[in-house]
């Protein structure tokens, strides 16, 4: 048996070569282990526990780069904690924005109806209903196993009456053709763009958007104008910026380009003329 103390010190120097934070990963995996909150670590750091050899493989799986939050199955966004795993991407600190851009565009709208292309976790639709309780949404994605899970968040905050989930590729499979509002964080990442090792573990299919990398934001751009869509809001590639606004040159239509918290360019708002 080792003390909680002991273990934490294990787990620091196990991970002190491969994480940036070993302190901190080593006190997440072991709580996890032990279905704790951190702060019960903290006061029971003298208590013996028989676990080493479960945590050891916990730390031989982070120290393999494959991210804590599919260890874990748990992933922060927008102060929500939400389930995920290997068949959807992880959320990012940056789709925040996005859906803060979808909230201020919503203010004049009583009941707005929304579209989310490409849903993985649902972790957008999930935050616009919880904070939009009068919007009706619809979020598809081409993944059947990410819609799995996406379901499995909506269910966790009660929210799988309010939003209704449907496999599509893109709008293919969405009668409707009048929404108000687009949203869509989309693959963007060119097919041959060499990745970090930590997200080889992340499914392909969210993260290369085709040669280029923008194929299928221009997909997404054109749904936009062939439909009754009033707003559409969407994350882009840092360096797609310059492609997104050539492309909508072509069509007289200027969008509203916003950056993450790092100062990169990361999404933009496109709006149709009323």
């Amino acid at each position: 048996m080792h003390s909680i103390k002991e273990l934490l010190e294990f787990g620091r120097l196990e991970l002190k070569d491969t994480s940036e934070i070993p302190n901190k990963e080593s006190r997440i995996l072991l709580a996890h282990l032990l279905d704790k909150d951190l702060m019960w670590l903290i006061t029971h750091d003298e208590e013996k526990v028989t676990c080493k050899k479960a945590y050891q493989e916990l730390l031989e799986r982070l120290k393999s780069h494959e991210p804590i939050e599919y260890i874990t199955n748990k992933a922060s966004f927008y102060n929500e904690e939400f389930y995920v795993d290997a068949r959807v991407l992880i959320p990012r600190p940056e789709t925040e924005i996005l859906v803060d851009k979808v909230l201020f565009t919503c203010k004049e709208l009583g009941t707005p109806s929304i579209v989310e292309i490409g849903c993985g976790s649902g972790i957008i639709s999930i935050m616009l209903a919880l904070l939009l309780p009068k919007a009706k949404i619809k979020a598809v994605d081409i993944s059947l196993s990410a819609l799995e899970v996406a379901l499995i968040n909506a269910k966790k905050f009660g929210l799988e009456d309010r939003i209704e989930f449907i496999q599509s590729d893109l709008l293919e499979n969405i009668e409707e053709k009048s929404f108000d509002i687009l949203v869509s964080n989309p693959p963007y990442i060119a097919d041959n763009e060499s990745l970090h090792v930590k997200l080889s573990y992340e499914p392909s299919n969210a993260l290369f958007g085709g040669v280029v990398g923008d194929e299928l934001l221009k997909k997404i751009i054109d749904l936009f104008l062939q439909r009754d869509i009033k707003i559409l809001a969407c994350e882009m590639g840092y360096d797609q910026k310059e492609k997104i606004s050539e492309y909508l040159k072509e069509y007289n239509l200027q969008a509203e380009f916003y950056q993450d918290l790092a100062g990169l360019d990361r999404g933009f708002v496109l709006k149709k003329e009323q």
